[in-house]
């Protein structure tokens, strides 16, 4: 049905400095100040449940609701990370955006009474698109929410006051920093930069590494703060998936901290109770432990409990300072054995193109997300470059150096057509590629028909593009005009961009998300270092989506 939709691009935004903010920088508590009054054995338990898991090399998962931050105990928390207690940070969406605005303009927390009644709430500028066009571009090379954010954070000189951010203390310290965010709850999807495809893939790329922390929580503990929905739902997705994958998970701590008083948190209640519908009660505290766990609900103002639980661990430790579990990894980390030597074995023989190793990285990393959406590999380049363009192609289309078996229902599909038997016996999987000019057709159209020159490329990207493909880019020299215009429709669009080129980069290298600029000059040297280049993208790309 076509119904009708709103138009987030006729909203009017504000600029975030005339607004009044209810939680200030100066406001912060201090790790160093002694906490206020609080006695609780079970939080003395959790405590040393925290330390004995650091101590045996165990994660501890920190999850938060935005409160902690509007609190003034981001420095608690990083004070947490930065002794190594914290492994794995998470929040909601609300959370990043408060953290962002604090790291930005060391203010957050609108009033909402006021501002609801003339709809300007939520519609800060600076907010909605700094944070949107981060998690963009992030998204493009295949980063999670929170990633993208600590590296705007980190990188972007606005933020004057990111010594207070936990997103940059994550991405400074590599501790994974998850944001599991719902579509309509944040004041950035008011925005009109808001792109809802790379909001959802950012979390969702957020929730498969959440998941991978929680596949590795036997012996550590989970610890939730003020998330009565999300952290729980999500902790408890996370959980069955680590189960269901093999991951043995059984015997681990977690701890709720809320306002709401349970009593006999333990004990069984019935759906005529409301502490049943409380879910930290179900998904924290009781059902994730149930193979031998132990579970607690620590009552009690987060401004009371969180300094009080630092101040404890901090009296166990002492100065010490544990190793994050991704402090010494290299940009090669993540990579399969086989993909990692591949890789390795292809520099030992090209030490001459060490250089050019991170942002090959970088895009394999983003090939790779895109084919595995089904996305399409678009693909331009002049004279000799077109020519190469045509040859990656080939080898992305059919087999390069390895067989690649059909899926067994599709082998069957084929062979149950008349004939088909020679169908399933030769056809191969491929990988979705197209270069550009190849329509001699619609070249010699737009070519005949469109004032400006040089904008075949751009037109054919633009009709047959979708959110999710990718551009590659190959040129000499980097200042192939018809591929600059093929990399700008890109970028409008939405698409992640690649671009070979020489030393020097020229005009398109830094329009690129990523520019591959091999060590040399001119045409023909260049075009020499491209073919080996693409050769191990190829291959790379082939061991990832058909291992042996």
């Amino acid at each position: 049905m076509p119904y009708r939709t709103v138009d987030l691009r006729a909203i009017h935004t504000y600029h975030l400095g005339t607004r009044r903010n209810l939680v200030k920088a100066a406001d912060m508590l201090d790790p160093d100040t002694s906490p206020p009054p609080f006695v609780s054995d079970d939080l003395a338990e959790v405590a040393e449940h925290v330390v004995r898991a650091r101590r045996n090399g165990r994660p501890v998962i920190w999850m938060m609701g935005a409160h902690v931050i509007k609190c003034g105990l981001s420095r608690l928390v990083i004070d947490l990370m930065e002794r190594g207690i914290i492994t794995h940070v998470a929040t909601n969406g609300a959370g990043s955006i408060h953290d962002v605005e604090l790291a930005l303009i060391g203010e957050t927390s609108e009033d909402v009474p006021t501002s609801i009644e003339d709809g300007s709430f939520g519609m800060a500028e600076e907010t909605g698109r700094l944070i949107n066009e981060a998690v963009q571009d992030g998204a493009r090379q295949g980063l999670g929410y929170g990633e993208a954010l600590g590296r705007l954070i980190t990188e972007d000189a606005r933020f004057r006051f990111r010594a207070i951010s936990i997103a940059h203390t994550a991405y400074r310290l590599r501790i994974p920093f998850t944001i599991h965010k719902t579509i309509g709850t944040d004041i950035i999807d008011q925005h009109p930069a808001a792109n809802f495809g790379a909001l959802g893939w950012a979390s969702g790329q957020d929730f498969k590494i959440f998941a991978a922390s929680v596949a590795d929580l036997e012996g550590g503990v989970f610890l939730n703060f003020g998330s009565a929905v999300t952290g729980p739902e999500v902790f408890l997705k996370a959980l069955s998936i680590a189960r269901n994958l093999g991951h043995h998970v059984a015997i681990f701590t977690t701890a709720n901290f809320d306002l709401i008083a349970l009593g006999d948190y333990r004990a069984p209640v019935g759906k005529d109770h409301p502490h049943y519908y409380y879910r930290p009660r179900k998904n924290v505290v009781n059902r994730p432990v149930s193979l031998g766990g132990r579970g607690f609900h620590i009552c009690g103002d987060h401004a009371v409990t969180i300094p009080n639980l630092l101040h404890l661990i901090r009296q166990q430790i002492g100065d010490r300072r544990f190793t994050l579990p991704y402090a010494d990894a290299t940009a090669d980390a993540d990579l399969r054995p086989d993909i990692a030597g591949y890789i390795e074995g292809f520099f030992s023989a090209r030490p001459d193109l060490q250089p050019v190793r991170p942002d090959l990285l970088c895009a394999y990393r983003t090939l790779v997300q895109s084919l595995e959406y089904g996305g399409t590999v678009f693909l331009c380049g002049n004279g000799g470059s077109f020519a190469d363009a045509l040859h990656i192609s080939g080898e992305l289309l059919k087999s390069y150096e390895r067989p690649r078996p059909l899926p067994e229902h599709l082998a069957r599909h084929l062979a149950d057509q008349p004939g088909g038997e020679r169908l399933a016996a030769n056809l191969q999987s491929g990988l979705r590629a197209i270069v550009l000019g190849a329509n001699a057709a619609l070249a010699s159209a737009v070519q005949n028909d469109f004032a400006a020159d040089r904008l075949g490329y751009a037109q054919e990207l633009l009709a047959l593009a979708r959110p999710g493909d990718v551009l590659i880019g190959l040129s000499t020299s980097g200042n192939a005009e018809n591929v600059l215009q093929a990399v700008l429709t890109a970028r409008a669009i939405g698409l992640p961009t690649i671009v070979l080129t020489g030393q020097d980069g020229g005009r398109i290298a830094p329009l690129a998300d990523i520019a591959v600029r091999v060590p040399a000059q001119g045409a023909r040297s260049v075009q020499e270092l491209h073919q080996p280049i693409y050769h191990l993208l190829c291959g790379l790309l082939e061991r990832h989506f058909f291992p042996e």
